[in-house]
């Protein structure tokens, strides 16, 4: 479990800088990979030993920060794409009104 959770945090850290290159593409494949590495995580025993469990949770603290940083450029990007839908979609009405006028 503390070698996949380490996996996680690598992934993680992928998807930060994807996300600050602005390669969406490239954030939305990572992201469903680390979905599935999260679900075989869950799928595995908790650790019984102190010393496994601790490195563990740390790491899980790490993850937490690396998304905090992560998620304003998510939701900036999320807002970017949905004004841009907007703006596609107030066109297609007027070209459709304008078309329906001829």
């Amino acid at each position: 479990m503390l070698r996949m959770t380490q996996q996680l945090l690598d992934l993680t850290k992928e998807i930060q800088a994807s996300a600050e290159s602005e390669t969406w593409d490239n954030v939305a494949k990572l992201q469903i990979s680390r979905e599935n590495l999260i679900k075989k995580i869950e799928q595995l025993p908790t650790p019984e030993d102190e010393k496994t469990s601790l490195a563990i949770e740390a790491l899980i603290i790490e993850i937490q920060k690396v998304d905090a940083q992560i998620m304003p450029k998510v939701a900036e990007q999320m807002r970017a794409l949905n004004e841009n839908r907007k703006q596609t979609n107030q066109g297609k009405k007027m070209t459709k009104a304008y078309q329906s006028t001829r």
